[in-house]
């Protein structure tokens, strides 16, 4: 029996290096390596209408440019938005919706970084938050002698 002729065995190598590659490139692609911002803050997210999603619970509209990014990384479009999707995510100057990242198994388990308690005023004494008399009158008030 003669030995299949060398373009096979090279056709069967080359066929068999491909479906090898594809495999790792699958193994790696199931492994997403983030790094989401420390400022990020967690919360729940689903998609309301249009431009409008429900974050914690408030309406609030998108930024212009926002981005949604699912488990995988990837950018999601508002609708494909699972309901209640625990996110971590950042609000614009308006209050807006910039980005957010839906999170995998192992970022809801890991602890968030310490971060500032969310509010104007959170975690700050009374005292700080009313605000002292004026020494001088306001506009139009008399001065007391």
């Amino acid at each position: 029996m003669r030995p299949p002729p060398p373009s096979l065995l090279t056709r069967v190598f080359a066929v068999l290096a491909v479906g090898l590659a594809l495999a790792g490139a699958a193994v790696a692609q199931t492994t997403v390596l983030r790094t989401l911002p420390d400022d990020a803050k967690r919360g729940t997210l689903s998609h309301v209408r249009e431009n409008l999603v429900s974050l914690d619970g408030r309406q609030t509209k998108l930024a212009p440019g926002a981005q949604i990014r699912g488990a995988n990384n990837l950018i999601l479009v508002p609708t494909a938005l699972p309901k209640d999707s625990l996110v971590k995510y950042q609000l614009n100057g308006s209050g807006e919706l910039f980005r957010a990242w839906v999170l995998t198994a192992d970022e809801t388990a890991a602890k968030d970084k310490a971060s500032p308690p969310s509010g104007v005023d959170a975690g700050r004494p009374f005292s700080e938050i009313v605000p002292k008399p004026a020494s001088e009158p306001l506009l139009g008030q008399p001065r007391k002698p």
